[in-house]
C-alpha cells in the first residue's frame, strides 16, 4: 500500500474513529452499549434454565443496544411470561429487552381482555333517571400466607382510604387482609362489573405487592404486571426462578382491574400505589412523557430496576423480592397495574371525569416504612401528628384534607413530599451495582393549576 493510499484512508476513518469516541462521551452512550453488555455466561445461563422448564422452543438474542431479547416459538403468552420473568430475574428489567417474540400460538391475555368487554357492552343496561351510586373497590394487604412474600402496609393505606370514601357517600366493597384472597379479588370485580352503571362514580384503591412486571403484548415498549393476592405464591417452593412463576401466575392479571376501570361512568378515581405502577400510563403522553421523550432525544425510557433492590430495615417497596436476591429481609412491597386510557364526559370546563393517579413513574418502586416496624412517619401537614403507610398515599390524602378533597394541589404537594422523602433512602442495587432511588408519582390526564377537579365529586 501507497502513502497516498494509506493517506486517503486516514481520512476516511478518522472522522468514523473520532465520532466514535465523542458518542462514547455522550448522556446515554453508556447506557445503550456498555451499559447492557451482558456476560456471555449469564447467557449461557438463560439458555439452560429456559431448557430446563421446559421451553424448548425459546430462545434469546441481543437487541440492537444490546439488552437480552426473546425470539423463538411458544405455545401462549403464559411461556412468553415465564421466559421473561426468566431473563429478568438474571440480568433485570434493564438489561431485558421490553420487545415481544412474534410466534406466539395462542394470545390468551388480549383475548381475555376482547371477550370481557364484549359481555359487558352486550349486558350493559340503558342509563337510568336520577342519581347514579357512588361505589368504591378497595383492596389492600399487610402479610400474605406466604412468608416470603415480606410484610408492607397495605391494609393501613386501604383502611384510610375506605374511611374518606365512606365519608364522602361511597358504598365500599373493601378486602383486606385474608379477605383479600386471589379468588375473592376476582369475584369482587366481575360483581362491580356486572352492576356499575353509566350514571355511577367509581373509585378503586389497592395496595399489595406486585409481580415482577412483563412485557406486554400489541405494544413496543409497555408492561403488564398482575397484583399479588394473600393466597399467592407457595411458602414451600424453595427454587427462586420456579417461586416467581408460582408468583406471577397465581396473582390477579392486571387486565382484570383494567376491564372495570374503562367502563363508562359518570365518574372514575384510580389510584394505584405499588411498585412500577407507572407503566400503566406508559403509551398515555402527559408532561412527563413529553419530557423524558425531549431530554431522551425521542427515546422512550427504558430503564428499570432489579428485584435485588434493597434499602434496609427502616424502608421497605412494594416490589417482590426472593430471600436469595441480595434483597435486605424486610424489604419487599408491590406494584400493581392497568391500563385505563378513555376519560368520561366532562361536567364543568376543566373538571376531569377521568383520573388515574400512580405512585411511580415507570420503573420505579414505591416506598414506606418498613412493615416489620411500627411503619409510622411524620405527617407533612399536621406536625405531631404520625401517619403509618406508605409515603404517597398517606401525604395525598393528608393533602387532600387541607385542600377541601381538590385533586390538583394535593397531588402536586405529595409527589413533591414523596420524592424528598425517597431520595433520603440507601440506593438500591442491580446486578452491576448501587442505583439511585427515585419515586415520582404521575397523574392522568394532567391537570392545570386551580383545577376545580376533587377526588369524590
Amino acid at each position: 500500500m501507497n502513502l497516498k493510499s494509506l493517506h486517503n484512508i486516514l481520512i476516511l476513518a478518522g472522522p468514523i474513529l473520532l465520532g466514535g469516541c465523542a458518542a462514547s462521551q455522550m448522556h446515554g452512550f453508556e447506557n445503550a452499549y456498555q451499559g447492557y453488555s451482558v456476560p456471555e455466561p449469564l447467557v449461557e445461563q438463560i439458555r439452560l434454565e429456559l431448557k430446563r422448564v421446559g421451553l424448548t422452543n425459546a430462545q434469546v438474542t441481543r437487541d440492537n443496544v444490546g439488552r437480552i431479547r426473546l425470539v423463538g416459538n411458544y405455545r401462549n403468552e403464559d411461556e412468553v411470561d415465564r421466559a421473561y420473568l426468566i431473563v429478568q430475574s438474571l440480568v433485570g428489567l434493564k438489561s431485558t429487552s421490553p420487545f415481544y417474540p412474534e410466534n406466539i400460538q395462542e394470545k390468551r391475555w388480549e383475548a381475555d381482555a376482547k371477550r370481557a368487554l364484549a359481555q359487558h357492552a352486550r349486558a350493559s343496561r340503558s342509563p337510568t333517571a336520577g342519581a347514579g351510586v357512588k361505589r368504591a373497590l378497595i383492596v389492600g394487604i399487610n402479610t400474605f400466607q406466604d412468608s416470603r412474600l415480606s410484610p408492607i402496609l397495605g391494609e393501613d393505606d386501604a383502611r384510610l382510604v375506605q374511611r374518606e370514601a365512606e365519608k364522602a357517600g361511597y358504598r365500599s366493597v373493601t378486602l383486606l387482609g385474608r379477605e383479600a384472597t386471589k379468588a375473592n379479588i376476582e369475584a369482587a370485580l366481575e360483581r362491580m362489573k356486572r352492576e356499575l352503571g353509566p350514571q355511577d362514580s367509581l373509585l378503586i384503591y389497592i395496595s399489595s405487592h406486585g409481580t415482577q412486571p412483563v412485557p406486554k403484548p400489541g405494544s413496543r415498549d409497555a408492561r403488564k404486571m398482575s397484583i399479588a393476592a394473600y393466597d399467592t405464591g407457595d411458602a414451600t417452593m424453595r427454587a427462586n426462578l420456579d417461586w416467581r412463576w408460582k408468583v406471577h401466575s397465581s396473582s390477579v392479571p392486571d387486565t382484570r382491574v383494567q376491564e372495570l376501570a374503562q367502563l363508562p361512568t359518570r365518574q372514575t378515581r384510580v389510584i394505584i400505589d405499588t411498585c412500577y405502577s407507572g407503566e400503566i400510563l406508559k403509551d398515555i403522553p402527559d408532561e412527563s412523557q413529553r419530557y423524558i421523550l425531549k431530554t431522551n432525544g425521542g427515546v422512550p425510557e427504558r430503564a428499570g430496576i432489579s428485584m435485588a433492590a434493597w434499602s434496609g430495615e427502616a424502608y421497605a417497596a412494594k416490589g417482590i423480592f426472593a430471600t436469595d436476591d441480595g434483597a435486605a429481609p424486610a424489604a419487599t412491597g408491590a406494584d400493581k397495574a392497568r391500563r385505563p386510557r378513555t376519560t368520561g364526559p366532562r361536567a364543568a370546563p376543566g373538571a376531569s371525569r377521568y383520573t388515574i393517579i400512580t405512585a411511580t413513574s415507570d420503573g420505579q418502586l414505591s416506598w414506606g416504612p418498613s412493615g416489620t416496624g411500627s411503619g409510622e412517619f411524620d405527617s407533612p401537614v399536621t406536625p405531631g401528628k404520625r401517619l403509618k403507610g406508605s409515603f404517597f398515599t398517606q401525604a395525598f390524602f393528608e393533602y387532600l384534607g387541607r385542600h377541601d378533597g381538590h385533586i390538583e394541589p394535593a397531588f402536586a404537594a405529595a409527589r413533591a413530599y414523596t420524592q424528598q422523602k425517597v431520595s433520603t433512602i440507601t440506593p438500591a442495587r442491580d446486578w452491576k451495582g448501587p442505583v439511585p432511588i427515585q419515586q415520582v408519582p404521575r397523574l392522568n390526564p394532567p391537570l392545570p393549576a386551580n383545577d376545580p377537579s376533587t377526588i369524590y365529586d
